[in-house]
């Protein structure tokens, strides 16, 4: 076999792993039609796969037409995993995922990662101690909070972390026998999302975190669009009241300025009249969303999330808006977005976009071991 024939060949295994990933089931019918190939290419890389074990019939397709039964195939999701790690200024979350981003293991490594010397050492041992856990790994995903370079896997600079110019994919790359990739945590997140979408309707969404601040990523056929200078999304600084608080940016009336977790809790307590001070955010809604002083400072919130999205609406057309959130649990802040949305947004766009609300806080380290899996597939 030739160089330029096995490259190809490669790639058509990658493209039939990445089918049968997002859909699910198919057969070997279904997979040379859909990619354009010979059912005999099909054949011989699906018997290829099923003695490795990455492949598994799963029956027999009983409505697939006149001829030959069609018997199903199905990925088997544990025979490739990832990991993916979120890096605090105190802790590092980390999970172990399978082919289609199911966690099979999640923990915590305690510690101060404000010093990037001994945070990467500790990340090393780490990731080294789950690799020889966990052979099948394709690589390690990396999200940290701050401005990233992911072509060279460079931390430009992270407030947070106190960390700047820190080439993190070169330093872990170094100690680790795989790939290791690179994202801010934002960006990281707005992938796992994407995974979970039926085939066919993740052309294009925007993703939302609504947290210590407020960040978002553009999705484009399941691609995150960075920006030329890596910054593509900063939903956050999007003004939404020319009259409202100075954000840390330096303008005034910014989305992040007026719902972050922790300015919105202040209001959360004032309206509760101070009950509730030592609950996490996710309890504070659970315990006062019936006062109509909670109810009134949630629909505000929103509101101003509905005002910032209408403008993404506009501007990018998306089929989904996911934004990440405790706000999730709160019916006065759902309706708030979804009524501020109908009442602002172009009306096609804004009929058919479909708005979800989720939380989940595993979400940069799932979404970064995603991308491992993505930069599998394109090679």
């Amino acid at each position: 076999m030739s160089k330029g024939t096995a490259i190809l060949r490669q790639q058509n295994e990658k493209r039939t792993l990445s089918l049968l990933r997002i859909r699910g089931t198919s057969s070997r019918q279904e997979i040379a039609k859909e990619l354009g190939l010979s059912k005999n290419t099909i054949s011989l890389i699906v018997d290829k796969f099923l003695k490795e074990g990455i492949v598994q019939e799963v029956g027999i397709d009983e409505n697939g037409g006149v001829g030959r039964p069609r018997i199903r195939l199905r990925l088997v999701p544990e025979s490739y995993k990832t990991i993916g790690l979120l890096v605090g200024s105190r802790q590092c979350q980390y999970v172990v995922t399978d082919y289609v981003s199911s966690v099979l293991e999640k923990g915590t490594l305690a510690m101060d990662f404000r010093e990037p010397v001994q945070a990467l050492e500790a990340i090393g041992r780490l990731c080294a101690r789950l690799l020889a856990l966990h052979p099948e790994a394709l690589g390690v995903g990396v999200a940290v909070p701050g401005l990233v370079d992911p072509e060279q896997g460079l931390l430009r600079f992270a407030t947070n972390l106190g960390w700047r110019n820190v080439r993190i994919r070169e330093t872990l790359g170094s100690k680790l026998n795989v790939p290791v990739r690179v994202m801010n945590k934002v960006k990281a997140s707005a992938l796992a999302p994407a995974f979970e979408m039926p085939a066919g309707e993740a052309g294009s969404a925007f993703y939302v975190s609504i947290d210590e601040g407020v960040g978002g990523a553009l999705l484009i056929h399941g691609q995150i669009y960075h920006g030329a200078s890596w910054t593509a999304g900063e939903i956050g600084h999007i003004c939404v009241d020319p009259d409202g608080p100075v954000c840390s940016c330096g303008q005034r009336g910014c989305l992040e300025a007026l719902v972050r977790l922790p300015v919105l809790k202040e209001r959360l307590l004032l309206a509760a009249d101070g009950a509730g001070e030592d609950l996490p955010f996710p309890l504070v809604i659970d315990r006062h969303e019936g006062s109509a002083a909670v109810r009134e400072t949630l629909r505000a919130a929103g509101e101003y999330v509905g005002a910032a999205m209408t403008q993404v609406v506009n501007l990018f057309n998306p089929e989904h808006i996911v934004i990440n959130s405790p706000l999730h649990r709160s019916d006065s802040f759902r309706q708030a977005v979804a009524d501020t949305l109908a009442a602002r947004a172009l009306s096609i766009p804004g009929e058919t976009v479909k708005l979800h609300f989720i939380h989940n806080e595993l979400l940069p380290a799932i979404g970064a071991g995603a991308a491992i899996i993505l930069d599998f597939e394109r090679e």
